[in-house]
């Protein structure tokens, strides 16, 4: 037995990840328990059509056939994933709610999310272990330690690391004044530059995956309050990006060498998820509109 009493609580647009929330036996607190489906890679192939797939046909029209497919037992593995004890935020995040379109002017910014964000800056331990070394080392692929110009490239949790067509990767930057692309200015692009291009490398090197095949991009609002930066393959659906959410780098780069006040003058529209405490504090302000 697992340990684990949890029930079902819904799963990603592409149906790749259940989303169940528990409790685990003897410890305090709520768990979140991710189900995904591992990638199919050559080798599952070669099981599947071999002897010990056990084949029944569901249906036949014409040249098309439809069957039942009961594979090796194997092949059916699940990467799964605990989170213990998922704080709300956490919860929130998987829990399928409706989401609601925000215009962002410099004004709402500077006196409604800036304020929140500078609140909601003491869950980040887990990325001051990774920044440190303390956790993940065997995912981390590259690393630059700058108090100022430093980041951590990693593999992102979603990634098995196996299959490349999945690749998800992450770049963190060490500077813990940076929470997002409102704070960038002309000033950071030797950073960005060094760091796109030194990532871009390194996963190519590790790889073997060009940039040609790779998404690079910020998302806004981010998921936490510490700038990073997603690469992602042209094939994983996952790490697509999404209108009202991801901004590419190179676009960013761009914005602020043209104004070095871009994202200070910007209005930023983008999605958010009811019941995110972000969402709580603009509905206060009057800010989201449901009707």
């Amino acid at each position: 037995s697992s340990g684990i009493n949890a029930e079902y609580g819904g799963q990603s647009d592409d149906g790749r990840v259940v989303f169940t929330l528990g409790e685990i036996k003897g410890k305090e607190g709520p768990a979140v328990v991710l189900f995904e489906v591992n990638s199919i890679n050559e080798e599952k192939v070669r099981e599947f059509l071999s002897p010990k797939s056990e084949l029944k046909l569901k249906l036949q029209n014409d040249i098309f056939y439809v069957f039942h497919l009961n594979p090796p037992a194997w092949t059916n593995s699940l990467k799964t994933t605990v989170i213990h004890p998922a704080t709300e935020k956490i919860i929130n995040k998987f829990t399928q709610k409706p989401c609601y379109l925000v215009e962002e002017s410099p004004e709402i910014y500077n006196t409604v999310t800036r304020p929140y964000i500078l609140d909601h800056l003491t869950d980040m331990q887990w990325v001051d272990n990774l920044l440190s070394g303390k956790s993940e080392a065997d995912r981390v692929i590259l690393r630059k330690h700058d108090p100022t110009q430093g980041y951590v490239l990693t593999a992102d949790l979603k990634w098995d690391m196996s299959s490349t067509e999945n690749l998800y990767c992450l770049a963190i930057v060490e500077d813990k004044e940076l929470y997002s692309i409102r704070d960038l200015n002309q000033s950071h692009l030797p950073m960005l530059r060094e760091l796109r291009d030194s990532c871009l490398d390194a996963i190519k090197e590790k790889f073997k995956v060009p940039k040609s095949l790779l998404r690079v991009y910020f998302h806004y609002q981010p998921a936490y309050y510490r700038l990073h930066i997603h690469f992602a393959h042209m094939r994983y659906a996952v790490g697509a990006p999404v209108i009202g959410k991801s901004v590419s780098l190179l676009d960013v780069m761009q914005n602020i060498g043209l104004d070095n006040d871009y994202y200070k003058k910007a209005t930023l529209c983008y999605y958010i998820k009811d019941g995110h405490a972000l969402s709580e504090t603009l509905d206060k302000h009057g800010l989201i509109v449901r009707d």
